[in-house]
């Protein structure tokens, strides 16, 4: 059974990735006059990225006899795969990454860039059936065709996108709580002191992820950093309504979609979110996704004129997209704006003539620091150079009272020593003499018994 199509095409030329995005099946009558229910979608689609499976080849080659070994290896394989409602109908989208070593590669990615090969076709294995209705099978392989039998096979958009951080997917984050709405209080982007007096750093995952809930997209949950949080639209917990989906925000949100740095499948799901809030919430009909490109398209399709947005939102939204649409642009000069934004200006000013006094007496100060410095060092080596004469003079004091009292050293060994062991040592050469002066009569005899006495006294 060959069905539905091609939708998108994405890819990166640095690595030369080819990602093929599109619709593969639908639950409605094909030209064999077979309908695939929507639970056997449901369940194809969670079996489409698990192997052997996962592999797309070319017009059913696999299931050739005459199929040569190049026609039979896999184009590519299944990355991706969801059971989507579009229209009212239910469609088995995947994503699906080109086999760049494949000797058809160049052939298929320009044909498929060209629109010639532009269909999927599913082989697959009926596991059972109700009348003309399959409600259980087993798929075998997926090809890429150029003719398809569905009757909705037809090419929606074809287009080339460089990846880079924007191949990056990301989550919406889910409520941990039971939250109310909230019509009436104006909206402001919250910061993290909002929240909580921690810093991010300090909160454990699950504090992280309650404060993710009040926001439409995330990288991952919970995020690195609170920056990394985009498309607030709750209350933060200390606000007089925590948690309340915010109409103001929603609104806002709607209008940041339009100016997102985003790869579309997060976009839709950020726009899924808000559009849910819209409807559920506040009983009102969302823009359809095709407007968020734009912002004045928004607002048109959300009936908003400008006193009610500018109410809703404040300032909020006027700082993220004002200036990159003009439809925001005339919201922003009209007089009640022009005077907040010219306070505000001059508040800045303000704010910027003191921050400059500041810095320069930050500068002034450091300025007299550097030359404190200078005149602490100039006196650090002035007091080295008199305590390095000091001790040359003590040592030469030392070795001169040891040259006295012996005759048995070597001067230019002295001289090698530091003053703590000439004075050791000089110590040590006195207190020899001394023992030696003790051990002396006061007074001998010279000659027989009337001869003279010589006294030692004060000779040592």
């Amino acid at each position: 059974m060959e069905l539905l199509i091609v939708k998108s095409l994405e890819t990166r030329e640095d690595e030369k990735n080819v990602f093929v995005e599109g619709y593969a099946s639908a639950a409605v009558e094909d030209l064999d006059g077979e309908i695939i229910s929507e639970e056997a979608l449901q369940k194809v689609a969670k079996e489409l990225t698990e192997e052997p499976y996962n592999k797309v080849f070319l017009d059913h080659a696999p299931m050739k006899f005459n199929a040569n070994f190049e026609e039979k290896l896999p184009i590519g394989r299944i990355i991706e795969a969801e059971a989507k409602e579009v229209e009212g109908k239910l469609k088995l989208w995947m994503k699906l990454v080109l086999n760049k070593a494949h000797p058809y590669f160049e052939v298929v990615y320009k044909s498929i860039k060209e629109g010639f090969l532009n269909a999927f076709s599913i082989g697959f294995q009926v596991l059972q059936r109700k009348g003309r209705v399959i409600t259980d099978l087993k798929v075998l392989e997926v090809s890429l065709v150029g003719i398809p039998a569905n009757p909705e096979a037809v090419v929606e958009e074809v287009y080339e996108k460089m990846f880079g951080e924007l191949e990056i997917r990301g989550v919406v984050p889910t409520h941990p709580w039971k939250y109310g709405k909230d019509e009436q209080s104006g909206w402001t982007k919250p910061n993290l002191s909002d929240f909580t007096s921690s810093s991010w750093e300090e909160l454990d995952d699950e504090e992280k992820k309650n404060i993710a809930g009040h926001f439409a997209y995330a990288p991952k949950n919970p995020p690195d950093r609170y920056t990394d949080l985009k498309f607030p639209h709750h209350n933060p917990t200390k606000h007089p309504k925590p948690h309340a989906v915010n109409l103001g925000g929603v609104v806002a949100g709607f209008v940041r979609l339009s100016v997102a740095r985003l790869p579309d499948n997060d976009k839709r799901k950020i726009y899924g979110h808000l559009a849910a809030h819209y409807r559920n919430d506040f009983g009102r009909e969302p823009p359809d996704y095709k407007s968020v490109i734009d912002a004045g398209a928004v607002l048109k399709a959300l009936h908003i004129d400008e006193e009610v947005f500018l109410k809703a939102i404040g300032p909020d939204v006027k700082s993220d997209a004002a200036t990159e649409h003009s439809a925001l642009k005339s919201l922003n000069y009209s007089k009640e704006n022009m005077d907040e934004f010219e306070k505000r200006i001059k508040e800045l000013e303000a704010t910027n003539r003191e921050l400059s006094e500041k810095v320069k007496e930050l500068e002034a100060k450091i300025s007299e620091l550097e030359s404190e410095n200078a005149r602490l060092k100039e006196e650090n080596e002035r007091l080295g150079n008199e305590v390095k004469q000091y001790v040359e003079r003590e040592k030469a004091e030392l070795i001169e009272k040891i040259k006295v009292l012996t005759d048995e050293v070597n001067e230019e060994e002295l001289k090698v020593k530091d003053v703590v062991d000439l004075k050791e040592y000089y110590l040590t050469l006195l207190e020899t003499r001394v023992i030696k002066a003790k051990s002396l009569p006061l007074k001998v005899k010279v000659g027989g018994e009337d001869s003279d006495e010589v006294s030692f006294k004060g000779v040592f």
